[in-house]
Formats: C-alpha cells, structure tokens, sequence
C-alpha cells in the first residue's frame, strides 16, 4: 500500500532563493530506485516532496505509491538542499490503503491547495494551468500504474465531466535541470455535476486522495506539483 516517510529537521530552513529541485529528486531516486529499474520512466512509483514552506522547510516527505511492499528502504542520516546538508534528527511512517482513499475526500466537490509549482506537459509543450481534464486524465494514469482499479468507461467519464469551479493562482517560476520555468500555485475548486454516476463519483473521490500523496502534474518526484487538502 502506499507509504509515506517524513523526515525532521532540527529546525527550519530557508530554501525560497535556491534549486533544491533536482536534489529532491536524486535523493527520492536513491532511495526507491533499483539498478534494473528505468530512471526516465513516465509514471515513476515514487514522488518526493518539502515538508512545509521552501522558505521554512521543516524535511522532506518521500511516498511510495504502488499498493505493493516498498523497497528495503535505508533512511538518510544527513538530506542535501540547496547548496547544504542538513542532518535528519527524526522519521515518521505512515500508510494508506488505496482502497481507503476515496475517505479521504469524500463528496462531488473538493478544494485543494497547491503548495509547489505545478504543470502539465501536453503535446511536448508546459501547460501550467489547472485543467480538469488533464488532472484526472493523468491522475488516473498513474493511480492505475499504482495497481488502483479503474475502469476505462469510468476515467473518460470523469476526465470529460469534471469541472473547475474557482481558482485563486498565480504563476511561480523555479529551477530545475540548469533551467528556468514556471508553474502555477494557489487554490483550485474542482467538482462533478449532479448526473455524475456513483462510480465515477467515488473515482473522482479516490483521485483526489491520491493527489494528496503523488501530487499533480509533470515533476512530482522533484517536489513539483505538491497538492494538500482544504476544507470547503
């Protein structure tokens, strides 16, 4: 089932003005990835994200997607981010059943916040706007490279009725692979019409669990894309 490690540092950090992307990402790829196991895969089977804040980062939370064991995970002493090493001066594990996450956010609408830049890649262009389609299409996509259950009839429906019902974004821009691009954070309302059935409901309930774990859009394993929960 999917896990989910969090670790602590003895205090918060600043990492607002530097590129912790790409070390976020080489640490979730050390730690989860095998010799055999393709490094450039679409859907990878992990995504790593800060703890709080860049500009007070409190850890790292690392989450194994798959509804099967993880790997014999060996947990860092020290986490590189930015130009630093900070020692780990704690670890927490927790677990959530896939079946359990439609619990999580129960109901036709949602609202969540999305803490780190997140985009889409459509056509091998960026796409940093919080498209209903695009969201549950690739939510889908990886949930089901998860080993959660879907239907096809069920992912196209609700890739096609989902909706957007606010926003309040705005655009961020961050390094990564000796680049600048952007993305977009703030808060989105995504919801069903009335004539959803009850199974595309529940699928709509269930991604949106999962989104809590493996975030949204392109570059969730470097800490992109990072997606909390709201109350309505």
């Amino acid at each position: 089932m999917p896990t989910q490690w969090t670790l602590g540092l003895a205090a918060p950090v600043d990492l607002g003005a530097q590129p912790y992307h790409d070390h976020l990402h080489a640490l979730a790829c050390r730690i989860f990835e095998g010799p055999n196991e393709a490094h450039h895969a679409d859907d990878k089977p992990f995504t790593a994200r800060l703890l709080g804040p860049a500009a007070t980062c409190l850890g790292v939370t690392l989450t194994w997607l798959p509804d099967t064991p993880p790997p014999v995970t060996v947990l860092p002493e020290q986490l590189r981010l930015g130009s630093r090493k900070y020692d780990v001066t704690g670890a927490q594990m927790r677990r959530t059943p896939l079946e359990h996450l439609a619990d999580v956010t129960p109901g036709r609408r949602v609202r969540l916040a999305v803490t780190t830049p997140a985009k889409f890649r459509q056509h091998g262009r960026d796409y940093p706007l919080p498209d209903p389609y695009l969201i549950y299409s690739t939510l889908a996509r990886r949930f089901r490279s998860a080993g959660g259950q879907a239907t096809d009839d069920d992912v196209r429906d609700l890739s096609r009725s989902a909706l957007l019902y606010a926003h309040d974004i705005h655009t961020e821009a961050y390094q990564w692979h000796n680049t600048t691009t952007a993305g977009f954070v703030g808060t989105i309302s995504l919801g069903l019409p009335r004539t959803a059935s009850p199974t595309v409901t529940r699928l709509f309930a269930t991604l949106n669990g999962f989104a809590t774990l493996a975030g949204i859009g392109h570059g969730t394993t470097h800490g992109l894309g990072a997606v909390a929960l709201l109350t309505p």
